[in-house]
């Protein structure tokens, strides 16, 4: 296999993964639907008694939504570097070395 064969066939694997990532995403969005629902129906002032606990749990559902939009982008961040190290391209458009020492740090960040 000579060097472009290996690169399609990396970025084919790329591809893959991400349709993959988009299957998981899909499905999701459904569990988030159901959460909104059940959200919009049961938390309101009638089934919570007090402002101190509507306010409580108000803050550990915003602090929920927090993580996972954090969660999605450390995860797209990583596949973003996992592109740029495939095609060669860092942030002054140039290939360089330094890419495969950031290619698995999976979201956090650069020290």
């Amino acid at each position: 296999m000579n060097r472009n064969d290996l690169y399609l066939h990396m970025l084919d694997a790329t591809a893959k993964l991400q349709h993959e990532i988009a299957l998981m995403l899909e499905a999701r969005v459904v569990e988030a639907e159901k959460s909104r629902n059940w959200i919009c129906l049961h938390i309101n002032s009638a089934n919570l008694d007090g402002h101190e606990h509507q306010m409580k749990q108000s803050g550990e559902i915003h602090e929920y939504v927090i993580e996972l939009i954090d969660s999605l982008t450390k995860m797209e961040n990583s596949l973003n570097r996992h592109m740029q190290a495939l095609l060669g391209h860092n942030e002054s458009g140039a290939g360089g070395s330094n890419e495969m020492g950031n290619l698995f740090s999976f979201g956090e960040d650069d020290k």
